[in-house]
């Protein structure tokens, strides 16, 4: 009986990062080339998504640290949860590497 209401609870209680990600698209409106950042995972090089990232997805657990250059480099800023079919002024085909953090 303890064992089941504990499994209950962690199921309901606490966050799962199973199904957070941080998905980066190569066009806007999350269209093109796809790449996904598991959770807590961090990319120091995008590959053929380098400087061609024009829209983000963040789940709702998890923030996503951008930065300008390879290798957590340059500039950086921080996109919360939510659906970025266009990204701010200065970041379209800017990200070189990121940190995915969720909880």
């Amino acid at each position: 009986m303890r064992l089941t209401l504990l499994f209950v609870w962690w199921t309901f209680a606490v966050p799962s990062t199973a199904h957070a990600t941080c998905q980066l698209f190569e066009h806007k409106n999350f269209a093109g080339q796809f790449m996904k950042a598991n959770p807590n995972e961090s990319l120091p090089r995008l590959g053929a998504l380098n400087d061609r990232v024009s829209s983000i997805k963040v789940a709702a657990q998890c923030l996503l640290v951008a930065y300008a250059d390879e290798e957590y480099h340059g500039v950086t800023t921080t996109f919360g949860p939510g659906d970025y079919p266009t990204l701010p002024q200065g970041w379209d085909d800017e990200i070189s590497s990121l940190h995915c953090n969720c909880r």
